[in-house]
């Protein structure tokens, strides 16, 4: 097997969203048949990763990620070196974590998703290419797929069979981040007990029909059947986080929704104007939530060095 010459790559890895997500069934092995609509965002995480002399390490700057082998990241490592046939070698990973955990934002995907693309560049691609390069991702998680394509991508499946879509204007957004970490595995059974006790769900209505390609690829995604699946259980259980949704409500988005499983949220609007006149206005007299910006982009990573 090849080895780099390089000491050290360094790798910078976007933030998603979800322009839709709608929960169509439970598969056996725990995964659930979803259909959704992925679209990368300016929040990034920057990773360091360097060659060692056989074990893999993981240092991250947040006291919310762990550092062991239940990390996505180590996950990656583990499963990228061992196709590769590296037997004598590791990696250090070093991540400087700047997208909030447990927000429905993609973190430790992105990071999933970075370690093997830098661990391929310094130990050689991986056999069969990308046919292996994203059956190997989702082994490691359901969103780990996308963060190798990019930009904007309809996802079915479990997540891994997509459709490259094009990022026709960067939107502007603000990004909601409650204090109450949402488990993704958590609000999955909460979806599922919902289901199996005959409740339906406030999205039932909009589930039906075909998504028209004018939708999909419109700036802000699919605004006449914009919907989450997540949303009324996550809601159920932390009302506060419908009360955020309003909040951006009355900041002027013109799309609001949660991400993914949460806790984050996101409200799209019209011009960066409009965009940093809501963020002001959200952010003062208040610390419940902690509010950012970010813009559309049309990448899921980029070397940095």
């Amino acid at each position: 097997m090849p080895q780099s010459s390089r000491k050290s790559l360094k790798i910078e890895v976007f933030a998603k969203i979800n322009l839709s997500l709608r929960i169509l069934g439970r598969l056996e092995g725990g995964y659930h048949s979803l259909e959704t609509i992925f679209q990368n965002i300016s929040l990034s995480d920057k990773l360091t990763i360097k060659p060692t002399p056989g074990k893999i390490i993981v240092h991250c700057d947040s006291p919310h990620v762990p550092e062991d082998e239940t990390n996505t990241a180590h996950k990656a490592a583990t499963l990228c070196l061992k196709r590769l046939g590296v037997t004598n070698r590791g990696v250090e990973i070093r991540i400087d974590k700047k997208i909030p955990t447990r927000a429905g934002l993609g973190g430790a995907s992105a990071d999933a998703a970075g370690v093997i693309l830098a661990i391929e560049r310094l130990f050689g691609e991986l056999p069969g290419g990308d046919s292996t390069r994203y059956a190997l991702a989702a082994s490691v998680g359901a969103d780990v797929p996308f963060m190798l394509c990019g930009g904007r991508a309809l996802a079915w499946g479990i997540g891994e069979r997509m459709l490259r879509l094009p990022v026709k204007r960067t939107i502007p957004l603000a990004v909601v981040i409650p204090q109450i970490p949402v488990s993704t595995s958590w609000a999955y059974r909460a979806l599922d007990n919902a289901q199996a006790e005959g409740d339906n769900t406030e999205t039932l209505e909009l589930n039906g029909g075909p998504l028209r390609w004018e939708e999909i690829i419109g700036p802000m995604g699919p605004l006449d059947t914009i919907v989450n699946d997540f949303e009324p259980v996550v809601y159920a259980h932390h009302p506060e986080l419908r009360d955020a949704k309003q909040m951006l409500r009355d900041s002027g988005a013109s799309v609001v929704l949660l991400s993914g499983s949460g806790s984050g949220l996101f409200g799209l609007y019209s011009t960066i104007r409009k965009r940093d006149t809501a963020l002001k206005k959200m952010a003062a007299g208040q610390d419940d939530f902690r509010v950012v910006g970010a813009e559309f982009v049309e990448q899921a990573y980029r070397f940095l060095d």
